[in-house]
């Protein structure tokens, strides 16, 4: 998306947390001029960025010495010295508030630590119990997360990092190869907010939505196909479920959205999708048949919800844009589908 239409983004955020039908943000950018500067924002690899955060809040010494900002701005330099520099984390900071209109409203969206999670009890479909995340074990953590075994041989590889005795080495990161865990770096500011274990989740939800869109839809995973819209909407559900909806609604609407350009299509599309998963439908999606589906994880069994929402053709709304179809039709048609069915535009 062009960076002029950053100027409208305060009417997104005021708009987005009491949407109602037909409420869609306007795409043209937010006030006051603001241009964020991501060109001097280079990416690094997820799982580096994870267990840089997750080695520096294991080391009580460290965290005396250093602030994790400090302490991994420092490694990044030592790591990726052809990209990284001094002062790219209070860029990346900058970048990150301005897009949240202010660093004011930051606590709001990232604070207290009173954040909920949701576990759903196996004697009943509907009823839910929630616990404060922050009090969870390491455990506890792993348990929630339900991994498969190949997740839970990649957790273990990160953790062997995080313990290491030796210092980190570049090597140890490029030969590390788990799928679906990309680079980041507008994300890196969730790590410095809240945390490994939040950002860690961050990454989890977006590789579990890659791989099993994947699995339901094969390479029509995006460019408007039902596919696309099943990725959307399923990394919304794990992502309220595991990390709030207010975060979410920051990942996916404003970091995720506003980290490369998007036809008028495709973000119109993306925009109304994310609020099906994480809104409007989320209660639906995460409902448990435990007489049909007892042994399965809870997030493969929410993937099957969305992925029958999506194979339903009533519940879709289909039109006829592609990559050169402009805003100024994009938009109105957009805000008015309801926003209990999904947008495609390419079967």
């Amino acid at each position: 998306m062009s960076l002029k239409y950053v100027k409208y983004l305060p009417l997104f955020l005021l708009l987005i947390g009491c949407r109602t039908q037909n409420t869609l943000p306007i795409r043209e950018g937010i006030g006051g001029g603001f241009k964020p500067d991501t060109t001097a924002l280079p990416t690094f690899s997820a799982e580096a960025l994870y267990v840089l955060g997750a080695k520096w809040e294991a080391d009580s010494v460290l965290q005396q010495e250093q602030s994790i900002a400090d302490y991994m701005e420092q490694e990044l330099i030592r790591l990726y010295p052809e990209k990284a520099y001094k002062g790219y984390i209070n860029k990346l900071c900058s970048v990150a508030d301005r897009l949240l209109v202010s660093s004011a409203q930051r606590p709001t969206l990232f604070v207290p630590k009173q954040q909920e999670l949701r576990f759903v009890q196996a004697h009943s479909s509907s009823s839910a119990l929630y616990a404060v995340l922050d009090s969870l074990s390491a455990d506890e953590e792993l348990q929630v997360l339900e991994l498969t075994p190949q997740e839970e041989a990649d957790w273990q590889q990160l953790q062997a990092l995080v313990h290491a005795e030796r210092p980190l080495t570049r090597e140890a990161f490029d030969t590390l190869n788990i799928s679906y865990f990309e680079e980041e770096n507008i994300l890196l500011t969730l790590l410095l907010w809240r945390g490994p274990r939040m950002f860690y989740r961050v990454l989890q939800s977006k590789a579990r939505a890659e791989k099993l869109a994947y699995y339901y839809y094969g390479e029509a995973t995006n460019n408007g196909r039902p596919g696309d819209a099943f990725k959307h909407i399923y990394v919304n559900v794990l992502l309220r479920t595991y990390v709030g909806e207010w975060l979410s609604h920051a990942i996916m609407d404003v970091f995720w959205e506003w980290k490369s350009p998007n036809a008028p299509c495709d973000y119109y599309m993306d925009m109304h999708n994310n609020i099906i998963g994480r809104q409007t439908r989320y209660a639906d999606f995460t409902t448990i048949d435990t007489q049909c589906n007892a042994d399965m994880r809870h997030w493969l069994q929410w993937a099957e919800n969305v992925q029958h929402f999506i194979q339903d053709s009533v519940n879709g709304d289909f039109q006829g844009w592609d990559k050169e179809t402009p805003t100024f039709i994009v938009e109105p048609a957009a805000q008015k589908v309801s926003d209990t069915q999904y947008i495609y535009w390419d079967k």
